[in-house]
């Protein structure tokens, strides 16, 4: 892998497939942000403080999501970079995403997971490894 202005690209150019996380939120979870706003459910509280405070690094707040279990990994995309997964992942192609659990469009707080294994947070401007 490497770098291209925060584009990370396989070696060979090619396409890979990519798995993406999202939190998502359960239904008993929503009724209690709708009874007693966002800061009573953590993952919550996590989603929102990723995705609040541009130019804020997020990459902690995700590590520390992804431990506690609030992410799902919702779907496989195949794309050449992190970049053409976020693209991907808003406007398709739909037949590169394969679909494991209901998705909403790639944003901010997502993890992008390569076939390494090496992790990446979509952030307000590109994208945090997650160390």
């Amino acid at each position: 892998m490497y770098y291209i202005n925060s584009m990370m690209i396989n070696k060979q150019g090619k396409n890979m497939k990519y798995q993406l996380l999202q939190i998502h939120l359960t239904d008993a979870e929503v009724d209690k942000v709708n009874a007693e706003g966002h800061n009573s459910v953590p993952k919550q509280t996590m989603k929102l403080d990723m995705s609040v405070g541009f130019g804020k690094k997020i990459a902690p707040i995700a590590k520390k999501a992804l431990e506690l279990g609030y992410y799902t990994h919702v779907s496989n995309i195949t794309a050449d970079s992190l970049n053409g997964v976020f693209e991907i992942g808003n406007i398709g192609p739909e037949e590169n995403i394969e679909r494991l659990a209901p998705m909403h469009s790639v944003s901010v707080a997502d993890i992008i997971v390569d076939e390494a294994g090496n992790k990446n947070v979509v952030a307000s401007m590109g994208f945090e490894e997650v160390i």
